[in-house]
């Protein structure tokens, strides 16, 4: 499973923004950030935002010095190691979509896919909320 991003169907709502904040985060944590990143795009006199989030391509996985970064064999996620990461952000600077971020420790940060739902049989949230299938 890989999840898609179809920023053309993307009505920049953040309801996805927002499902992975909740989905990976505890109500009390104040410095909580998504695994998306919104971003405005402007074309000639129109703009708006769409929420990007990681398409698990692999590309950080592949230039990660550490080996901290892999891909999770049931699901086919890209998900990291963080007792192997050592923040050096290599990840971060071949990642075609910029949806790389580090946490307060410096260890790398990124879409796992929700994972964790998955592996209970439920979608992962940014899909549940997605009203126009732009993530799928």
């Amino acid at each position: 499973m890989k999840l898609r991003f179809d920023e053309d169907k993307c009505i920049g709502c953040y309801a996805c923004y927002t499902a992975c904040i909740a989905a990976h985060h505890s109500p009390e944590e104040e410095d909580a950030n998504s695994h998306r990143v919104i971003r405005t795009v402007k074309e000639e006199d129109f703009q708006k935002n769409i929420c990007v989030g990681c398409v698990h391509c692999g590309l950080c996985m592949k230039q990660c010095p550490k080996g901290a970064i892999y891909r999770e064999e049931e699901y086919g996620l890209i998900l990291a190691d963080w007792e192997k990461c050592t923040g050096c952000r290599t990840c971060a600077s071949v990642c075609p979509k910029g949806v790389i971020h580090y946490d307060a420790d410096g260890k790398m940060e990124k879409c796992d896919g929700c994972i964790d739902r998955l592996r209970e049989g439920r979608e992962p949230a940014c899909v549940r909320v997605c009203c126009v299938g732009a993530v799928y």
